[in-house]
């Protein structure tokens, strides 16, 4: 039984010791996508380790496919969704992209989404500073103020939709329920500047995408770069590492006394 015990501790240290190496092996530099800057908490996929980011923070960078750039790629996508990236802004944790399902098909798809599903397991979620497109039918009241006709006939749960835009974002529905009292309606995310004067202004305002906010990953990794170190996602403790000079791996900064994670790996 001791023997068993003894091996059992061994090969937990051996496994520990190898996941703190592959932690501080490779380096996570920030890495380009088009125009993108990938970094902390995101990572690329097929180009750096897992360790570089956190696991749901996924892009693929589809460019990868013609090195040379002859054709036009479409924009990265993240965690193999069909949701594609225009930019990433980590000063204040946001994200404009868009939904590639509703950018190649009619209107009319979007009378059937529901994007807070297509978002049920990602960190991210739709910024309420977004304008929202309703898309209303069958209701008992007259449709919203400045609703655009929208024949959907022939699509799936098609007829005469409505179309209007809300200044202000609920995934829920419009702030004044008298809008949907009575109605099938759905609601898709579109910049806060958007202007909608047609129903033929739908397309582009969908590819123009929409903002998404992270706030489950409450990392400072601009202080762990300050004080020497790399971001790293350690899977071992489902958390953030700082990865610093000599093979140290700290939970927050390389200015930190050896943790007890750190001198438990060495």
């Amino acid at each position: 039984m001791f023997q068993n015990t003894s091996l059992v501790l061994v090969l937990l240290a051996v496994f520990a010791t190898a996941t703190h190496a592959q932690l501080v092996g490779e380096s996570c530099a920030p890495a380009a996508c088009g125009n993108l800057t990938i970094k902390y908490p995101f990572w690329l996929r097929g180009r750096q380790p897992a360790y570089c980011g956190h696991p749901t923070f996924a892009v693929t960078c589809d460019d990868d496919d013609d090195p040379t750039g002859a054709t036009a790629s479409p924009p990265p996508s993240l965690n193999g969704s069909y949701l594609r990236v225009l930019a990433i802004h980590y000063g204040n944790s946001s994200v404009v992209a868009f939904h590639a399902n509703l950018v190649e098909s009619s209107a009319c798809r979007a009378t059937r989404f529901n994007m807070s599903s297509s978002l049920a397991l990602s960190l991210l979620a739709v910024s309420r500073a977004n304008a929202g497109l309703l898309f209303s039918a069958n209701c008992s009241r007259t449709p919203p103020t400045g609703s655009l006709p929208v024949n959907c006939t022939g699509f799936s749960g098609g007829g005469e939709w409505f179309l209007s835009l809300n200044r202000m974002y609920d995934p829920g529905g419009p702030a004044r329920a008298v809008d949907t009292v009575g109605c099938q309606y759905s609601v898709v995310p579109v910049l806060p500047w958007s202007e909608l004067r047609s129903a033929r202004d739908y397309a582009g305002l969908v590819r123009r995408g929409f903002l998404l906010e992270w706030t489950s990953v409450p990392v400072d990794c601009a202080a762990c770069n300050a004080s020497g170190g790399e971001c790293r996602y350690d899977a071992g403790a489902m958390g953030f590492g700082c990865s610093c000079p000599g093979g140290r791996l700290q939970p927050a900064t390389c200015a930190e006394k050896s943790s007890a994670r750190s001198s438990r790996n060495e």
